[in-house]
């Protein structure tokens, strides 16, 4: 609580004070409680120090007063030290107390005591927290100081003349420092609320191990800049001051949809994954350089084996969930706990749940996997994200393909485009077909086609014999639709006549059939075609004429769009001696009393 008035006295201590004060209240008195048995440097804890236990009397008091006062106890003159500025000024004892371990630490001679503790840790987180500074830039800073603070260590060992091992673990001390800042403190300073709460995920974590493993007799755990590393223990530090623009921002995105909170858990959840990576990766490298620097040892090949199996686990679990969330959700929950089983190896192996596992083993052991956990399991939207079923993902417009050779019987004929490529020289063996891709389309088929109408395929001769038609039969519509489509002619040997092969269509007859055309010759003999040939006459704004119907010299390809183009004109290209003999059978299906007329004169 930080805004308490007079008029509050009476009623019960806790009315009216929002959820996330009273939280980071008691937060505040844990740490400041906790912080006294805790040790602050090598030689005391802070229950020896009387500076310690002043000004941790002094911050508790500021806490308390506003609830007591709420309850109706205490003198009228507490009413004081219900206000921020008196809140502030109580706890800054304390803050500044902890720095001056901090700063002596860094000061000190080499070999003298110092290191900094988890008493000095606790202590300071719960004095932000009660706290609650409001200065924009006090995240920021505080997150530079301990970067600046963690890439010193392997500065100062290298110029004490440590052992190489020493400062290569350094070096990699202030690499995943300063990598964990900028996925959480930095990302968040960025505007993403994302890492706000990794931020206080993470400063959370560090902070409850510290509780529990950091006060051992045996071997407490101390960070200092004259040793190998500083600055993860200062993690709870950084997310404390980060806590109150945190749940501000948090508080502000309440009322977001319910897709939007569900994409925020499951980013929560990759960017977990990605502080795996890199705590696991740390782990496994500081256990190949005491590998290498220290000799063979089994914690240090376990840490090496099970760091880098945790990095490749937590890759494939991320790439798993950020691709779909809906199908990558199992992978993750189950990477989560392949993650726990790994990191209890080395736990186990570091003589069980002691002192003598570090906060980076606890902590992509329990505490990132735990977090992921959460994430993907405990937000409603993130269950009714992977309940729900996908969405059709539309389909990509697609241009028409040209139709197969043998075309499958599906009871339709396909509108599709299709090109046509003309022989480079009369009386040449290659016959008319698709064109190549990229080749410039020479017809394209555009006129329509009934789906039941069929065209009966010619089929390929030896050379110098006449193409003949496949025994099946074709049923005959004479109007055209917008799927009609001309099948192209296929190579025939040399000399050969060009002849198409078209596959099955919808609406053929049963085998064995009467067709309804002979087969027909393409060659110029026969006399005059023309000679029964009906009247034609053009029609105003036709593309084409009769003369260019009736010329032999005309592409084939015209021929296929004057068919498909000029209805009127199939009697003249049936009488044309150029044309080939699936474009003949085709005209002779339509039925058309004209068109028959025209084929007959062929002969």
């Amino acid at each position: 609580m930080t805004d308490t008035a007079a008029s509050d006295v009476g009623r019960s201590p806790f009315e009216g004070v929002p959820p996330r004060a009273l939280v980071r209240d008691v937060l505040a008195v844990v740490g400041i409680l906790v912080a006294l048995p805790m040790p602050w440097d090598l030689t005391h804890r802070g229950s020896d120090r009387l500076e310690v236990v002043l000004v941790s009397v002094l911050a508790l008091l500021t806490v308390v007063v506003p609830y007591l006062r709420r309850a109706g106890l205490g003198a009228p003159s507490w009413d004081a030290l219900t206000s921020p500025r008196a809140r502030l000024v109580g706890c800054a004892p304390y803050v500044v107390v902890a720095v001056a371990y901090l700063v002596l630490d860094g000061v000190r001679p080499a070999g003298a005591d110092g290191a900094v503790g988890a008493g000095v840790v606790l202590g300071l987180t719960g004095a932000v927290l009660a706290v609650a500074p409001t200065w924009r830039l006090t995240l920021p800073v505080v997150a530079g100081v301990v970067a600046l603070g963690a890439l010193a260590t392997p500065v100062v060992s290298l110029i004490q003349g440590a052992p190489w091992p020493d400062t290569v673990v350094g070096v990699l001390n202030a690499a995943v420092v300063l990598g964990l800042l900028w996925l959480t403190a930095v990302d968040f300073w960025r505007g993403n609320l994302v890492g706000g709460l990794l931020l206080l995920a993470l400063g959370g974590g560090v902070a409850l191990e510290l509780v529990l493993f950091a006060g051992g007799e045996e071997s407490p755990w101390f960070e200092t800049v004259h040793g190998q590393r500083l600055g993860l223990l200062l993690l709870p530090v950084v997310a404390a001051c980060g806590a109150r623009p945190v749940l501000e921002a948090a508080g502000a995105v309440a009322a977001e949809p319910e897709h939007e909170r569900a994409a925020r858990w499951v980013s929560v959840a990759v960017r977990s994954l990605d502080l795996v990576m890199l705590v696991a990766g740390f782990v496994a490298l500081v256990g190949l350089v005491r590998l290498v620097g220290d000799g063979v040892a089994v914690s240090f090949v376990l840490r090496l084996v099970t760091g880098a199996l945790m990095v490749a686990v937590a890759f494939a679990a991320r790439r798993a969930l950020e691709r779909d969330p809906r199908t990558g959700h199992t992978t993750a929950v189950g990477a989560a706990f392949v993650l726990v089983v790994l990191g209890l190896v080395i736990v186990v192996a570091r003589s069980g749940l002691g002192t003598r596992s570090s906060v980076e083993e606890l902590l992509v052991t329990f505490g990132l996997p735990a977090l992921a956990l959460v994430a993907l399991l405990v937000p409603p939207s993130v269950r009714a994200l992977v309940a729900s079923e996908p969405e059709p993902e539309p389909q990509p417009e697609r241009e028409p393909e040209p139709v197969a050779a043998t075309a499958p019987a599906t009871g339709q004929v396909p509108a599709a485009s299709w090109t046509v490529a003309a022989p480079q020289q009369p009386g040449s063996p290659t016959a008319v077909g698709y064109a190549p891709s990229g080749a410039t389309p020479v017809a394209t088929a555009q006129a329509p086609i009934d789906a039941t109408q069929q065209i009966a395929p010619v089929r390929d001769t030896p050379s110098g014999a006449t193409p003949s038609t496949s025994p099946r039969a074709v049923s005959a519509q004479a109007p055209m639709d917008a799927t009609q489509q001309i099948a192209p002619v296929r190579d025939t040997p040399s000399g050969a006549t060009p002849v198409v092969d078209a596959g099955p269509v919808a609406g053929a007859a049963p085998a064995g059939a009467s067709r309804a055309t002979e087969p027909v010759s393409t060659g110029p003999s026969g006399g005059d075609p023309t000679q029964s040939l009906p009247p034609v006459v053009d029609v105003p704004g036709s593309p084409w004429t009769a003369a260019q119907a009736l010329d032999p010299a005309i592409p084939l390809a015209d021929l296929a769009r004057i068919v498909a183009e000029a209805p009127h004109l199939r009697p003249c290209v049936a009488a044309n001696p150029s044309t080939y003999p699936a474009l003949l059978d085709w005209l002779g299906a339509l039925g058309d009393p004209d068109v028959d007329a025209a084929l007959r004169s062929r002969r």
